[in-house]
């Protein structure tokens, strides 16, 4: 199927109006011929009486529909008659209503939301997007425009948003519930071990450091020193608490050897997944997990820390931060052949193709939130949509109006004077067919 350009269609549709207005014409004119011929040899051949009437009533109706198609878009032979340039006189009512019209019988939640339902968008796109061909084709593209989407909302933007929605729409059970399944998916995945390797590695490496070492064993020194002259009884309390660990180690040894100690605490830690540490790590989680999830009393601390971070400016300057490292990362990441974003819309893909087939109306839930969204959409918007239309009208050049609407419907209005002229023959003959009856008759009855 060829597929023209709009220029392409204009003129296709300039040339057609031309043939029938030509056409249109032309059968005028030849009504016009025989009416005068006829006319001048009536007398000597009376015959041509029904040929005169026919074409004087096909230049009747000819000239009554010209003068009517015409009075349509322009003054027929530019002369200021009443009634007539009826659609540039009438420009802005015409716009006004044409919205009205798209708005009251096409711009209506329902019926559009049904239509949008029964043609099943979400499992003909997923189908679609699920080709080799397509996912091979589209997921890179879809990739490679992460980045100016994330642009499109800048730092300072999702700080205030992030703040805003903080104040507004987190309580603090709330956000203890949301804390509790971000601990309970991170031990799930087993990410909790894997922050706390690197913790534990980090730890390692800042105790190795000779400037960090030499801060910490005076530190220590201070640190023990005040506690065994300030609080002997809570010292002796966590003394006893800790069992052995490095507290245990200050008190008969020195500072370095504390650390040394650590160091080799974090390395069989480091070495045994089945490690004291690591197990107590895992219970603390679970423990904390319990209490961000239930207790009333964890609930008010973070309602109250929630209120003083919502207005930090250092909260708000950590999202700007982060939301700008999101956006570098997400630039530099797209363009790497194993994309890690790339991998991830085709796990995507893969889990929603899975949900398709084991849960059809999986697919259907997602028509039906996608049909009310466009039923919001239109219901919200109509009346805007509705207005542009009327503007757009309102705001064409009447000469450029009257061509649209010419290259549209003037075809179909120049068959109506076609159509006018052959129709008022005939019916001019019939009628002077029966005004010849009373004549007729008798010659009739001969036969």
């Amino acid at each position: 199927m060829t597929i023209l350009s709009a220029q392409a269609r204009t003129e296709a549709a300039r040339l057609r109006l031309r043939k029938s207005r030509r056409l249109a014409t032309g059968l005028l004119f030849l009504a016009a011929v025989l009416f005068v011929a006829a006319a001048m040899n009536v007398r000597q051949y009376p015959a041509l009486g029904y040929v005169k009437a026919f074409a004087e009533a096909a230049m009747v109706g000819a000239l009554a529909d010209w003068f009517a198609v015409t009075a349509l878009f322009r003054r027929p032979l530019g002369l200021p008659i009443p009634h007539t340039a009826i659609l540039p006189r009438n420009q802005h009512r015409i716009a006004d209503e044409l919205g009205r019209f798209i708005e009251n019988n096409f711009l209506q939640g329902r019926p559009i939301a049904l239509r949008v339902y029964q043609a099943a968008p979400s499992e003909k796109l997923l189908a679609w997007l699920a080709a080799p061909a397509n996912r091979a084709r589209w997921l890179p593209w879809l990739a490679s425009q992460l980045p100016a989407l994330l642009n499109v909302a800048k730092p300072e933007q999702v700080a205030r948003f992030g703040s805003m929605m903080l104040a507004e729409q987190y309580s603090g059970d709330k956000i203890g519930k949301t804390l509790a399944d971000a601990l309970a998916l991170l031990k799930s995945q087993g990410l909790h071990q894997t922050l706390l390797r690197a913790l534990m590695k980090q730890t390692r490496h800042w105790l190795r450091d000779p400037q960090t070492r030499a801060l910490l064993e005076q530190n220590l020194h201070e640190w023990a020193a005040r506690i065994e002259s300030e609080a002997p009884s809570a010292w002796e309390k966590i003394k006893a608490s800790l069992k052995g660990s490095l507290v245990d180690r200050v008190d008969g040894w020195v500072a370095a050897k504390a650390l040394d100690w650590a160091d080799d605490y974090l390395a069989a830690a480091l070495a045994d997944p089945e490690h004291r540490l690591r197990k107590n790590v895992d219970e603390q989680i679970e423990r904390i997990g319990e209490a961000l999830r239930h207790s009333r009393l964890w609930h008010k601390r973070l309602e109250a820390g929630k209120r003083q971070l919502a207005h930090s400016d250092a909260v708000q300057q950590s999202l700007a931060r982060m939301w700008q490292s999101l956006q570098t990362w997400t630039a530099a990441d797209v363009q790497q052949a194993d994309s890690l974003w790339l991998v991830q819309l085709n796990k995507l893909l893969d889990h929603m193709l899975a949900q398709a087939a084991q849960y059809p109306q999986f697919m259907r839930r997602a028509d039906v939130r996608l049909s009310l969204m466009v039923r919001d959409g239109v219901m919200r918007y109509k009346e805007q949509a509705a207005q542009f239309v009327s503007d757009k009208v309102k705001g064409w050049d009447s000469r450029e109006m009257v061509e649209k609407l010419e290259l549209s419907v003037g075809r179909d209005l120049q068959f109506i004077r076609i159509n006018g002229t052959l129709v008022g023959g005939t019916i001019g003959l019939v009628l002077y067919l029966l005004s010849q009856l009373p004549s007729l008759l008798p010659a009739l009855s001969t036969f």
